[in-house]
């Protein structure tokens, strides 16, 4: 019996800490990532504004399932491996812009897409991601997590769906 309220206590003790240094954590994050595309803006935004068929080229979308307009703008519920994710669409500049606001319950964040005509015809696709995190324990767990990760996989898939290698890259936020 004795032996249970040690584990009792250790266990308790982990979670105070856990709890302790994710309230040292910051709240909110931004990532940015690169990468440069042989097609034109024009052909790569095609494939990144088709939301209902991400799910066939990106393995981080499950499905996406169209919602009512929100504020004017065109919504969406992203469904992935870290559950539901309502999304809106805030910014919609073809063939150059795109931001789309989501709200995962314990993630809240924004994905900016930005398309720019490369030199020799191609993309160079910058996405940057600025999330929100309110839970202390999720932040704690965020210090075992790449933010740039789920960005450096969506350029590659989307490369992949594109027919091209991506090699993508972190980009310095300023």
């Amino acid at each position: 019996m004795k032996w249970v309220l040690v584990v009792v206590a250790v266990l308790l003790a982990l979670g105070v800490v856990v709890v302790l240094i994710g309230l040292t954590r910051p709240k909110s994050h931004a990532a940015r990532t690169q990468s440069k595309l042989t097609h034109s803006p024009e052909e790569v935004w095609a494939t990144l504004a088709d939301f209902e068929h991400w799910s066939e080229w990106n393995p981080e979308v499950r499905r996406v399932v169209r919602l009512p307009e929100r504020n004017g703008h065109f919504a969406m519920n992203v469904v992935g491996s870290w559950g539901e994710a309502a999304t809106e669409i805030t910014v919609w500049a073809p063939p150059h812009r795109l931001v789309t606001d989501m709200d995962a319950g314990g993630f809240r964040g924004r994905w900016t897409y930005e398309l720019s005509p490369a030199s020799d015809g191609g993309t160079v696709l910058t996405v940057t991601e600025e999330g929100e995190v309110d839970n202390p324990v999720f932040r704690a767990m965020m210090m075992f997590h790449d933010n740039h990760a789920t960005m450096m996989a969506y350029h590659k898939a989307l490369g992949s769906k594109l027919g091209e290698a991506v090699v993508p890259s972190q980009v310095e936020m300023k």
